[in-house]
């Protein structure tokens, strides 16, 4: 079997799209640096999408302070989804192969075999009702608007 090599989308970046709202998107949270929305091809209900609104390709060509922000919301919103959707665990994981684009997946996790390439190849072929997207992205809000209040800073 031979080796598959990425190569960089002719098209434009669509979180760049995102970013700049050309192309809709099921936000979460949004501040000067970062936008989190919801993947429209979830793993699992909840999965969410963090970006860095300047585009970037690697995390590790990030700002220190840039790539720390990033950590943060998306530790915020794993305590977020642990909480909305009670999953054993809450998954983090920073691929990149699809669109090249720094972003982190915020993913509550039910099993082992959520975390496998089978399983993000399989929600690549599904996608829940629009309906469905509108109202976990408000309800993703509405708590991480109550965890701002209560969650004092470190």
């Amino acid at each position: 079997m031979g080796t598959v090599r990425m190569t960089p989308r002719d098209t434009p970046c669509i979180f760049c799209a995102m970013v700049a709202g050309t192309l809709p998107c099921h936000a979460v949270y949004e501040d000067e640096h970062l936008l989190a929305f919801l993947d429209h091809r979830p793993v699992n209900p909840g999965h969410v999408l963090v970006v860095p609104k300047r585009h970037e390709s690697d995390f590790h060509r990030l700002a220190s302070t840039l790539y720390g922000a990033l950590m943060q919301l998306a530790h915020r919103l794993g305590k977020c989804l642990a909480h909305l959707y009670q999953p054993p665990k809450v998954g983090l994981f920073g691929i990149g192969f699809h669109v090249s684009h720094v972003h982190v997946h915020v993913v509550p996790l039910y099993a082992m075999a959520d975390m496998t390439a089978e399983a993000f190849e399989r929600a690549q072929r599904t996608s829940p009702a629009a309906a469905v997207l509108v109202a976990s992205a408000a309800q993703i809000r509405q708590a991480l608007a109550v965890m701002a209040e209560d969650d004092p800073p470190a």
